[in-house]
């Protein structure tokens, strides 16, 4: 049987339901509208609200903008409202509060932001919505709409502006003065009137003064106050009153034609209206400290020395309109207006200061400007320098406006200029044009001309010390390509950005050392004999055997074996009979027997002619064509060690002095660098065209723009620069950068980066080339100073002129296939003697003087790398590393010195020079291979 179940439903007026479901739905339900009203309590809310709806013009009112249960919102703007200034009146205000209802918790958090906004003119007004993004949501206040009207002054105030010109010029000082007028207040009820004193404090805060701001704060600054005087005035109506006249003066400068302008000028005074006694005697705004002194209120019958407790209790705002004396305003004539002229107006001078004066062309010079004047100093300009053709004819000139320092009635300008080339005597007269309102006329002044003295710039002294680098200059003068000269031509593909191991040592270590020890393995292979049996020829040696075997025998059949042994042995480099003899002796005696006399016998006849045939060898062995250590073998072996030290001791130095030098950089501290950002493929191919593009412009104005040329080449060295950093090292890179600095004039840093450049390719003619005339020009032009008696000396320098007169290519192919060739030579005369002696003895001087022009071209067979270069002229060796520390009296540094690093210590260098000397650097002074 189906059973009928009756469901209680709570919604259900009619529905049956049990007491105690109906109880827990009613729970339910109460709980259910405590959560929402929770709900909605904790919602974010915005809203917004003024102080008051009707307003003063000048009067402030507050706008209040509440943010309430936000967890995040936006900082609050207002929109601007024209004829409305609206500032903010501090940081937010924030408060919680928490409420309790029938045992239930709720809290409000708000955050509440005020502006102060003050009409400047009548009217009405609507503030616009403000947007706000209040946790993700952007939400909106509703307009508010307020309106503003004038107090009327009633004659109370009255302010006039006047000026000392009726007539000015754009720019031309301008002197105003303020005069207000402020009838005094009088009370009636404590038959009182407020001092001047006392009226100037009822000026309002939100009063703008307009052009007299300047002077009002600086006015305030030192505490004081405009001074007013009692005054009659006549007021609306034409009768005469009392009045208290504050007078205000501030200078301005009219920016563009017309009549004087005062619209942003607006007084506001808070005009008493009545007087009372205030609650708190410490409350009165008229105490001592306002007054100086006893309280203008004080009634005749009040104590003199009592605090009087008397205080404004009633005031309203009066705004003053400012009425301007007409004063007219003129432009700046344009006609005859000069090509130099930047707006100047008033009467001024014009100095200037260079430093130093004795330059070289393109090196820079501190040009300073001053110019004083009567007029708006800030507001002076510059001569547009780049526009005068007296100066850009010899100087080269920075085309940007100049900013300057304004010092009282001077302003001071600093620039720089480069002078274009040798043989410049003096800087120019710097023209400075204004407008001279008195003459209304244009006026140029002009400062003093500056001698100056500039000589040739390092690139074009470079020139003179080694010869025209030009190569149609060689054509024509052929006693030119007898002299080193300059291979700037850089290197322009995109091999200059791919990084290269610094290349090995030991390649050309081992062309140079295994020629000759092959030579010398030939020779141990050829008079081994000699080496390894001191007694005697191989004859001699088989002598001695037999006779030991014969000793040894004690049989005569013993002995006919020893005999017959060695007459197989020594067949044929024997002599004959003394053999057969022997051998006939002993074969009689071993088939007749014998007794052990005969057998002592024939033992003492064997040994006897051995001693005669050992005899007979040792007489006849120079004649015999056996191998014999002789003085052609002396000779060859004496030259081919000395060849070989000639090579090796300097490779060996090189190595130990390499290894000092990067042990020494190996303990030093890293310096921790900033991390720079990687560059890519395509930035670096970027900044290598811009690099080339900069060189190649410096070059084609070096010849008559030394200035221009180099600010090109300091470009290209920054450009080129950035890539070294960016990680990219190769030779070809090193020789652009080096080329740059030379011609820059940094000899030091050039010499620098042409070592690393051969670090990386010892075979790089054109660095070698370039580094060894770069270390010529330091010595005043003159190489090293030679013995010309040495032979290393001749042999240096003939190495040193072949390296320099042909390429990189055909000196080290000639070189080594003449070494290679030489060692052939002698091998083959150690083999064959008689066929190759003539032609090896010929080329005995030429093996040593290969080994030693070899020897004296380190670089080309060692890559040498000294550990520091002098990069500064003004370098200074010091007792430890620090400024404050002495100087080294006794030792100099020259810019272009190799220096062996010792320590490295933060940014001071710890280097031994070549003479042994020992002392730090600053880090900037030298460069770190």
């Amino acid at each position: 049987m189906a059973r009928l179940g009756i469901v209680n439903n709570p919604f259900n007026p009619s529905a049956k339901m049990k007491p105690r479901t109906l109880m827990t739905a009613l729970v339910a339900l109460v709980a259910v509208a405590i959560g929402s009203v929770a709900t909605s309590a904790h919602a974010a809310d915005l809203q917004a609200a003024l102080s008051s709806r009707e307003a003063y013009v000048g009067a402030p009112i507050m706008l209040h903008l509440e943010v309430a249960n936000a967890s995040s919102h936006d900082e609050p703007t207002i929109p601007e409202v024209r004829g409305l200034d609206i500032q903010a009146a501090g940081p937010p205000s924030r408060s919680t509060q928490t409420t309790i209802i029938n045992g239930r918790r709720s809290s409000r958090t708000s955050a509440t932001y005020t502006w102060r906004i003050t009409p400047r003119q009548a009217g009405s007004f609507e503030i616009p919505p403000i947007d706000l993004q209040v946790d993700g949501q952007v939400r909106s206040t509703r307009p508010l709409r307020f309106v503003a009207t004038k107090s009327e002054t009633g004659d109370l105030v009255f302010a006039e502006v006047t000026g000392q010109q009726t007539e000015i010029y754009v720019g031309q000082p301008l002197t105003l003065t303020l005069n207000l007028w402020i009838k005094p207040y009088h009370n009636n009820e404590f038959d009182l009137t407020l001092s001047e004193e006392n009226m100037w404090q009822m000026i309002s805060e939100h009063t703008n003064w307009g052009a007299f701001t300047e002077r009002m704060t600086e006015l305030a600054e030192n505490r004081q106050r405009p001074g007013g005087k009692e005054v009659l005035r006549a007021d609306s109506q034409g009768d005469e009153r009392a009045y208290y006249l504050y007078q205000i003066e501030a200078t301005i400068y009219p920016k563009r034609p017309g009549q004087i302008e005062v619209d942003d000028l607006q007084i506001v005074v808070d005009y008493p209206t009545r007087l009372g006694k205030s609650r708190d005697p410490f409350g009165s705004m008229f105490d001592d400290d306002f007054f100086g002194g006893m309280s203008p209120f004080a009634d005749r019958d009040f104590s003199p020395f009592r605090r009087n407790t008397l205080s404004v209790t009633a005031s309203r705002p009066v705004v003053a309109e400012a009425t301007v004396a007409p004063i007219e305003v003129k432009p700046v004539p344009t006609a005859g207006r000069p090509a130099d002229y930047r707006g100047t107006v008033g009467q001024y001078q014009i100095v200037t200061q260079a430093l130093p004066t004795d330059v070289k062309a393109g090196d820079p010079i501190t040009l300073h400007i001053g110019i004083r004047g009567d007029g708006p100093m800030e507001l002076v300009q510059a001569p547009p320098l780049a526009a005068l053709p007296q100066l850009t004819a010899d100087f080269k000139v920075a085309n940007e406006p100049l900013a300057g320092l304004v010092e009282g009635d001077t302003k001071l300008f600093t620039t720089t200029i480069r002078p274009r080339r040798e043989g410049i005597t003096e800087i120019p007269a710097i023209p400075l044009t204004f407008f001279d309102p008195a003459k209304e006329e244009f006026v140029t002044v002009k400062s003093e001309p500056i001698s100056i003295h500039v000589s040739k710039a390092e690139r074009l002294a470079l020139d003179s010390i080694v010869g025209n680098a030009n190569p149609q200059d060689r054509a024509t003068n052929p006693e030119a390509s007898a002299s080193p000269t300059l291979d700037l031509q850089n290197y322009t593909s995109n091999d200059a950005l791919v990084t290269a191991s610094s290349q090995a040592n030991w390649p050309w270590a081992l062309v140079i050392v295994l020629p000759p020890l092959a030579v010398a393995a030939a020779w141990l292979m050829k008079n081994h004999g000699h080496l390894v049996s001191p007694s005697g020829s191989p004859l001699q040696q088989r002598i001695r055997a037999a006779r030991h075997s014969l000793q040894a025998a004690d049989s005569t059949a013993e002995v006919a074996s020893v005999a017959n042994g060695f007459a197989a042995e020594v067949r044929g480099s024997a002599p004959s009979a003394q053999l057969n003899q022997l051998v006939n002796l002993c074969d009689q005696a071993a088939y007749s027997g014998s007794s052990d006399q005969q057998l002592s016998t024939l033992k003492s006849q064997a040994t006897d002619l051995l001693d005669q045939m050992a005899q007979a060898a040792t007489q006849s062995a120079p004649r015999s064509s056996a191998p014999r250590f002789g003085r052609r073998q002396m000779i060859a072996t004496a030259c081919l060690v000395l060849a070989v030290l000639a090579v090796a001791v300097p490779v060996a130095s090189h190595f130990a002095g390499q290894g000092k030098n990067e042990d020494a950089l190996a303990q030093a501290p890293a310096e921790p660098q900033p991390a720079m950002p990687k560059l890519s493929d395509q930035q670096m191919s970027v900044i290598l065209a811009e690099a080339n593009e900069a060189y190649q412009a410096g070059q084609k104005a070096s010849a008559e723009d030394a200035a221009a040329a180099k600010e090109d080449f300091a470009k290209a060295v920054t450009k080129y620069g950035q890539l070294v950093e960016n990680g990219v090292q190769n030779t070809n890179l090193y020789t652009n950068l080096a080329n740059a600095q030379l011609q820059l004039g940094a000899t030091g840093k050039a010499i620098a980066n042409y070592e690393r450049a051969l670090n990386h390719d010892a075979s790089n003619w054109q660095a070698r080339n370039n580094l060894s005339i770069a270390r010529t020009s330091l010595n005043g032009g003159m190489n090293e100073p030679q013995t010309a008696t040495s032979l290393g000396s001749v042999l240096s320098q003939t190495a040193q002129k072949l390296q320099a007169m042909t390429p990189p290519l055909v000196t080290t192919t000639v070189c080594v296939t003449l070494w290679l060739a030489l060692c052939l030579v002698l091998l083959g005369s150690l083999v064959h003697p008689g066929r190759y002696w003539k032609t090896a003895s010929i080329s005995l001087a030429c093996l040593l003087l290969v080994g030693v022009g070899v020897a004296n071209l380190e670089r080309l067979t060692t890559a040498d790398e000294p550990g520091a270069i002098v990069a500064s002229q003004t370098a200074v060796l010091r007792e430890a590393p620090g400024d404050q520390f002495p100087a080294i009296g006794n030792e100099t540094l020259k810019e272009g010195e190799s220096l062996d690093v010792l320590k490295v210590d933060g940014n001071w260098v710890q280097i031994q020079t070549p003479d042994g000397a020992t002392g730090w650097v600053a880090n900037p002074d030298v460069e770190l291979l």
